[in-house]
Parts: structure tokens; C-alpha cells; sequence
């Protein structure tokens, strides 16, 4: 095969490697310790176009093969050289944005040794079958072309992956079903659910379709766009995809349908707007067991906005469990035994990122240094976690999550919209009627359109701040909020607001943001949390509980069996997840919570809740025998070890 291989010549690689040398020294310096010093370009880049890898069941994958060549003569390298493996339903040679999430090699670690597979998920790009995301068939082509890639010419027989979103729930799909003794020894999923469902399909049951058609109309359009990029680059075979034209207008109609069917099912109450069978396949919680069983190394990268913002800390958690033998849906012990196969990265960064400028190829070049290549100068040490927290460009080190250093603090929602450290003796009441206002702008938008808005202008030299002030959204709300901090203090961790209350419906919605206010009333959004009255009942073996019983990161059961409705007029507990985040609150600053029943058009209640929730009015208690309360973890940021090592290059 390796003869076959079309060349880049060398002496066009060489120049580009300089270039990202240059781009490498204004980057941010990576919070990895010890420090370590990449190793420099030695090759240039050939690539081999559409090869053909037929599938368990017969089905033909194409992939890109990008190899390391001799610069002088642009001849494929010797190797022996490790395989990284990405697997796109966005296309293999998708153009920017779009090559963001997930398309296109990266020539600064085929510099540095490493062959890269760039594969079409099956029923995109140019391999053949039908698409189903995240489907059991496909998953089984993750493991068919681990295998194929451990054979590949030059190859040294061990395979990583690497890639963001689709691409990272895949990794964890595919490192879970390879098996013991796999030549997949590492993966690099960035920005990666936990449970599709309630990561990003619904936020505590209520539907979050508006993000599921805007992908699928990427999607779509993508794979429009990609067979002109196919015909311009085809390889060997004779057409883009087989059966020419006509096959590939069928297919975009396929993939249309395939959405249209789901997005219409869930928005009219069917089993998609359900936890059930059609999320299960995509719910890597559950096989994340089998990736320690494989001695699969890890390595997570999630962001404070991303869309699966709840997911990166959850698989964290989940993977260290599992590494020493403690249950998956469990939250750590403080203390308890870690392994280094599992580190985690977070930051302020939305899906579609730039990380603030951290050196991404530098990180994933170190980590399949230490596991594909054994090299133990890339082993990384210390604590597996470091973020950077909102509002701070320091980095912070932890051990476990939820982070023992943060202690879990009750703030009581209070007469007059204030939280208070003490639940009043005399309980009141505050008003809350349903209603949609809209549409809703601002860190909700650009999160639940996966920061392309913030992307797109940073690639044309400008900045867009979506989190300076978020008092639109409170009018015609409820506002509670803490008196002045006197110290500055960290945020990190779950979040879990508890409401009491009566209701006239049968239905409700809830809707919490959490702001950080500055001196001047600006309140800029952390995080948020929902919840369909209907899906209150707790999982009480996923739920996480301090030992006293409170509930510190609650998971509703979402089935259609367990949905309950309200009954009028009868005090009803609701606990809502608001989604984790990492912050820093400044002396001077207060925190405010936003209570109201839209986010509109983000969430929207299928057309049978929207029938229920309609005219309802709701009774919120404060103070008294059954108070509503804010569970915050709290922490003094000198409890947080400090990361200031000088990082990679």
C-alpha cells in the first residue's frame, strides 16, 4: 500500500512546522507537570485518499491515511510509528468551521511520528451503509478499524484516538467494546457526554430539540458539501460515493428524515422525549466499566460552557471508580486510590473553542507519547485534575470530584429575593406564573449553539462576550440573591437547588440560572439547570447524596413509566440539577439565582406538557417547615493546590 501513498513534499512541511512552532510560543503554557519539552518536527506529511476498509458485516469505510514522510524526499518514513485514529460523521476532509469538530488531520503530531486515520462514519462522507448515530453497528466499526489500523504499514501496532464531540463519544464508545489486549492503548476524547439524554437532548426531561436540529442541519449540509471535496479528492474509487449523484441526494434525504423523525417524535411527546432503548447506545456512562476493564488511558477535556459541560467531570469520576473497583455512578472518596490513566482538563469554554490558546496538539502528543510510545519523560504526574475557573486565568489542581475542598453550602431562598445563610422561622410565599418570553440571548445561545458565534469571530480577529450581563432574563422572574462576598471564593462542583412548592397545574417548568454579580449590577451567567415537574422522581442509585442524605447532584429517572404528574395543590419537593461549573466569585460580588419557567426557543415542552403547563400558577415556599434552598460548593481558592508549572511547548 505504501507505494501507492500521494506525498505533500517536504520542503512545504518544513515550512508549516515552523509556522506552528511560532503559533506554539504565543499559546498558553499547559497545565500538565512535570514541565516537558515536545520533541521537534522531523517528518513532512503524505496522505493516501479514500482507501477502502471493509467492516465486520461487508459494508466498505473509507479513511484518509496521513503517514509521516522523509523531508528530503517526500518517500513514505520508516516508523515503526503508532496510529491515531478519528472517526467523523462531518466528513474527513470537512473545511473550518466545521474541521473543528472533528474533521482533518493534524500535522503537528505526524511531524513528531504518528500516522493519522481520518475514517467517514458509516453512511457519511464516502463510506458506504446507513447512518444511525451512535449506533451499535458503528461502535462495532470502531472496533473493525482499531484492528485494521494496528496492521497498517510502518504501523508500530498500537492505536490511539482522538477527536471532539461525536468524535469523543466515540472514543469512549469504541474503547469500551475493543476488548482486553486491544491494540487501542489510549484515547483523547475533548468535549464528550456522559448521557446523551441528559447531557444534551433534554435538561431534566425538557426537550433541548432546537440543538438537535440545528446539528442535524450542520450535519446535513455537511454531507452536501463534502462529496465536492470527495470529487476533488478522491483516491482510488471511481466516484465520491458509490452510485454517483443520485446516491448522494438520497442519502441527504435519508439523513434529513433520520432527524425529522426524531426531533418530531420527541416534540410530540414520544418515546424520544424519554430516557429509553433509542438513547441507550449513546449513553457511554454505562460501558465505562469495560474501558478500565481494557486499560484504556484517558484523557478528558470539557469546558464550563460546553454543551456536555455535565458530562467530562461525571466520566472522570465514573473512569476513577472504575480504575480501583469502587461503583461507576458513585461520587469519589476524598482520598481515595487514583490511577494516572485518568486526567481531566476543564476551562470557560464553550463547545467550539480555542481553549483560550492552550496548546491542544502539545497535550495529546504527550499523552500518546507516555502510552503509545512508552515514553516515560511524557508520563504526566500529580493531581489528574486542573481547571481553570470562570473569571480566573489561574489553574487550579483537585484529586477528586465531587472536589472534597469545596464544602456543599445551603443558601435558603428568603423573603425580599435575598439568599440567606438561615431559613426564616415564618414561612412565605413567592409567585411564579408560567409563561414563555423570548427568545432568550446571551451564554444560553451561544452554549446551546456550541460557541460558533464566539468561534467564528475569533477566527476574524474580533472577540464576543456572551457572559457580561444577563439581567434581560430576569424580568418577570424571581430573583434571589447573597449579600456582598468579603473573600474571594471558588465555586466548584454540582449544583442542586431544592423548591417547595404548590402549584394550580399539572404540570410544571422549572428554569434556574446561577449569576455572578459585580459591584456595578452586572450579572454575568455561570451556569443553569432545568426541570419538567412531571420527571421529579430520583434515581436514588445514580443520585449523589452526602452522608447526612442531602442530595448533592440529583438524577432523575426520565422514563415515560416514572413520569408523574403534578397533583394541584399538594407541596411538592422538586430538585433541580444545575449543571457544575468552576467559578471564581471576587470580594465585592454577590451570587444570584434566577428562577423562571423558559428559555426559550432552547427549551421547549413537548405539545402534551405545553397543553398542561399552560395558565399554571406556582406557590414557591421560603422559610417556615419546608424551606427552598441552594446547595452551592464553596471554597476558599488557597484550598485548591495552584498550578503554576511552566507547561509544554
Amino acid at each position: 500500500m505504501a507505494n501507492q501513498w500521494q506525498t505533500v513534499r517536504g520542503n512545504r512541511g518544513t515550512k508549516v512546522a515552523g509556522q506552528s512552532a511560532a503559533r506554539a510560543r504565543k499559546r498558553n503554557p499547559s497545565p500538565l507537570e512535570p514541565a516537558w519539552t515536545a520533541p521537534p518536527a522531523r517528518y513532512g506529511v503524505g496522505v493516501h485518499h479514500n482507501v477502502a476498509i471493509r467492516a465486520s458485516d461487508g459494508t466498505v469505510l473509507r479513511a484518509d491515511i496521513h503517514y509521516p514522510t522523509v523531508p528530503e524526499t517526500g518517500a513514505p518514513a520508516v516508523g515503526p510509528f503508532p496510529v491515531l485514529l478519528s472517526i467523523t460523521p462531518y466528513g474527513k476532509k470537512a473545511p473550518p468551521p466545521a474541521a473543528q469538530i472533528g474533521g482533518g488531520a493534524t500535522p503537528y503530531l505526524i511531524r513528531r511520528g504518528y500516522i493519522e486515520v481520518m475514517a467517514d462514519v458509516r453512511g457519511t462522507g464516502a463510506s458506504g451503509g446507513s447512518f444511525e448515530m451512535l449506533g451499535a453497528v458503528q461502535v462495532q466499526d470502531g472496533v473493525d478499524l482499531v484492528n485494521w489500523a494496528a496492521r497498517l504499514p510502518n504501523s508500530n501496532g498500537r492505536v490511539g484516538m482522538f477527536g471532539i464531540s461525536y468524535l469523543a463519544i466515540n472514543q469512549l464508545l469504541t474503547a469500551a467494546a475493543v476488548g482486553p489486549d486491544s491494540p487501542l492503548k489510549a484515547v483523547f476524547p475533548v468535549m464528550a457526554a456522559n448521557d446523551f439524554y441528559r447531557d444534551v437532548v433534554t435538561m431534566g426531561g425538557v426537550p433541548h430539540m432546537r440543538t438537535v436540529r440545528a446539528y442535524g442541519a450542520v450535519y446535513s449540509l455537511l454531507n452536501v458539501v463534502n462529496p465536492a471535496l470527495e470529487f476533488a479528492k478522491r483516491g482510488a474509487h471511481e466516484r465520491p460515493r458509490v452510485g454517483g449523484l443520485a446516491a448522494v441526494r438520497q442519502r441527504g434525504r435519508d439523513q434529513r428524515q433520520y432527524f425529522r423523525t426524531m426531533i418530531g417524535d420527541a416534540t410530540a411527546g414520544g418515546d424520544t422525549a424519554f430516557d429509553g432503548p433509542f438513547w441507550d447506545t449513546m449513553r457511554a456512562s454505562d460501558v465505562l466499566p469495560d474501558i478500565a476493564e481494557n486499560k484504556v488511558a484517558v484523557f478528558l477535556v470539557g469546558g464550563w460552557h460546553d454543551a456536555f459541560q455535565r458530562g467530562a467531570p461525571l466520566n472522570y469520576a465514573a473512569l476513577q471508580n472504575a480504575y480501583t473497583g469502587r461503583p461507576t455512578n458513585a461520587p469519589m472518596e476524598p482520598g481515595q486510590p487514583l490511577t494516572d490513566r485518568v486526567q481531566l482538563i476543564m476551562g470557560p469554554w464553550y463547545h467550539v473553542s480555542d481553549l483560550d490558546g492552550l496548546h491542544l496538539h502539545a497535550l495529546q502528543l504527550r499523552w500518546f507519547d507516555r502510552w503509545l510510545k512508552d515514553d516515560a519523560d511524557a508520563a504526566v504526574t500529580g493531581s489528574p485534575i486542573r481547571f481553570q475557573a470562570i473569571g480566573s486565568k489561574a489553574w487550579f489542581q483537585a484529586q477528586d470530584y465531587p472536589f472534597p475542598e469545596a464544602t456543599p453550602t445551603r443558601l435558603y431562598l428568603a423573603e425580599g429575593g435575598h439568599l440567606a445563610a438561615e431559613p426564616a422561622g415564618e414561612q412565605t410565599e413567592a409567585i411564579l406564573r408560567y409563561a414563555v418570553r423570548g427568545p432568550i440571548s446571551g451564554r444560553s445561545l451561544e452554549q446551546w449553539t456550541l460557541g460558533m458565534g464566539s468561534f467564528m469571530a475569533g477566527q476574524a480577529g474580533r472577540r464576543i462576550r456572551y457572559d457580561l450581563d444577563n439581567r434581560r432574563l430576569q424580568r418577570e422572574a424571581l430573583t434571589y440573591t447573597t449579600a456582598e462576598f468579603t473573600q474571594a471564593q471558588l465555586i466548584a462542583g454540582p449544583v442542586t437547588l431544592t423548591v417547595q412548592a404548590t402549584a394550580d397545574s399539572t404540570e410544571t417548568l422549572w428554569v434556574a440560572h446561577l449569576d455572578d454579580v459585580a459591584p456595578d449590577g452586572a450579572s454575568r451567567p455561570l451556569t443553569q439547570g432545568a426541570l419538567l415537574g412531571s420527571h421529579r422522581a430520583l434515581d436514588p442509585e445514580k443520585t449523589w447524596y452526602a452522608p447526612d442524605g442531602t442530595v448533592i447532584r440529583p438524577h432523575h429517572v426520565s422514563t415515560r413509566t416514572a413520569a408523574e404528574p403534578v397533583v394541584p395543590g399538594e407541596l411538592t419537593r422538586y430538585d433541580l440539577e444545575i449543571f457544575p461549573t468552576g467559578a471564581l466569585i471576587e470580594p465585592g460580588h454577590r451570587l444570584r439565582l434566577t428562577l423562571t419557567t423558559y428559555d426559550f426557543p432552547h427549551l421547549v415542552p413537548t405539545q402534551p406538557a405545553r397543553q398542561a403547563l399552560a395558565g399554571g400558577t406556582y406557590r414557591i415556599r421560603q422559610g417556615g417547615d419546608a424551606p427552598s434552598s441552594l446547595l452551592i460548593p464553596l471554597a476558599d481558592p488557597a484550598a485548591f493546590t495552584p498550578d503554576e508549572s511552566p507547561g509544554d511547548t
